[in-house]
């Protein structure tokens, strides 16, 4: 299938190994895990390890040092083979990488930044909380100083991949005011070894039991007051930063997952036979693809066009949150006809379109559900 926008040589030359990256060392292995239920640690880092979650850092930091289309192809291009590992890679290229490369002192970028990118460090962001979740400024975890150390207590829910990180950034109040502000940032290291954090479980989700969604508790956990990401009370205006990035990366996830759905549905449709010919021969199966094809490719320019503008060094809350929402919707909408077009087989585990739709259904709630992000367009249209 042709894709109208054509990309820069050396997008498409990215495109092409991250394609083959995924095709001899993401695809063999997924059905596996799948099966056995179990995280598969030794595929992220291979991922990791082949700089896919420092796409757009520079290379000082152990990163790709390309741009943000090209963070946004390779997020939709491991999506296509396995979304679970692209949401890894998406958290490490922007919620918690961000705020570090673009607001951490250097010592952080140095540290931190570059464990990230490099792959030794599996990263996650406790945000939020059980009485926090779309309304993110309502946080109720507390860091409050004492001599030079913060003394953080709180609850956080639906950490991705909590319980295995090597790298925590917690946001917490620390007292400079209310609502958004007093909001800050801090990153703690190797969390499994901290006296007083909590993995209390891993919440049941649809994506399935190889993926990670921890809930956390914090009971006065010492991190020194240097562990503040850039300044303090700055952090809800860093997430939100990070957000603009995330839901490029959510978007990218989407088509990606559409992409796939898609591609299983062509080729079925073409295979399978009913009534003496291949059912894509129906106008009822044809229409579906041909509508399949068109939604995928205007989510897929909606999610190029926000990280090109990103490139240029605007902000593009409006247009993150548009390509977020239409990515995503078509994603669900995609992957749900995909299962209707396979009939009995798309509904049994042994096709992969039943997880493609189930993933799909997560992408419209995180980073924002789709109604915050409509939400978040409607407040920009008279700005």
């Amino acid at each position: 299938m042709s894709v109208t926008f054509e990309l820069p040589e050396s997008h498409r030359t990215h495109q092409e190994a991250v394609r083959q990256f995924c095709e001899e060392e993401v695809e063999p292995h997924v059905d596996a895990y799948e099966k056995e239920g179990t995280f598969p640690i030794e595929v992220v880092n291979r991922v990791a390890e082949a700089g896919f979650h420092g796409v757009q850092y520079s290379t000082d930091y152990d990163g790709l040092g390309l741009d943000y289309l090209s963070y946004a192809i390779t997020i939709e291009e491991i999506s296509r083979s396995w979304k679970l590992l692209a949401g890894t890679a998406s958290i490490a290229g922007s919620l918690v990488g961000y705020p570090i490369n673009e607001f951490g002192a250097e010592w952080q970028r140095e540290e931190w930044l570059k464990k990230i990118c490099s792959g030794t460090w599996i990263p996650a962001l406790a945000l939020t909380e059980p009485n926090a979740g779309s309304d993110a400024a309502s946080l109720e975890t507390t860091a409050n100083r004492d001599g030079d150390e913060y003394v953080l207590d709180g609850q956080k829910v639906w950490t991705t991949n909590g319980s295995i990180a090597d790298f925590l950034v917690v946001a917490a109040r620390t007292g400079e005011g209310e609502d958004h502000n007093g909001v800050s940032l801090l990153g703690i290291p190797n969390p499994q070894s901290r006296d007083g954090i909590t993995f209390v479980r891993e919440i049941p989700c649809m994506e399935g039991d190889t993926a990670i969604e921890t809930e956390l508790r914090f009971d006065r956990v010492h991190i020194p007051a240097e562990n503040v990401i850039g300044d303090r009370g700055r952090g809800f205006r860093y997430v939100m930063e990070g957000l603009d990035i995330g839901r490029i990366g959510t978007a990218a996830q989407g088509v990606g997952v559409a992409q796939a759905a898609f591609d299983a549905s062509r080729q079925f449709a073409d295979t399978r036979e009913q009534f003496g010919q291949p059912i894509r021969e129906f106008q009822g199966i044809s229409f579906k693809l041909a509508d399949m094809a068109t939604e995928i490719e205007a989510s897929r320019l909606l999610t190029y066009s926000a990280a090109a503008k990103r490139d240029r060094g605007a902000r593009v809350t409006t247009e993150a949150a548009m390509a977020k929402t239409k990515a995503t919707d078509v994603a669900m909408d995609v992957a749900t006809e995909a299962v209707q077009i396979h009939g009995s087989r798309g509904y049994s585990k042994e096709y992969p379109v039943e997880r493609h739709m189930r993933v799909a259904k997560g992408m419209q709630i995180y980073e924002g559900t789709n109604e915050i992000n409509r939400l978040v367009i409607a407040n920009r249209l008279y700005e």
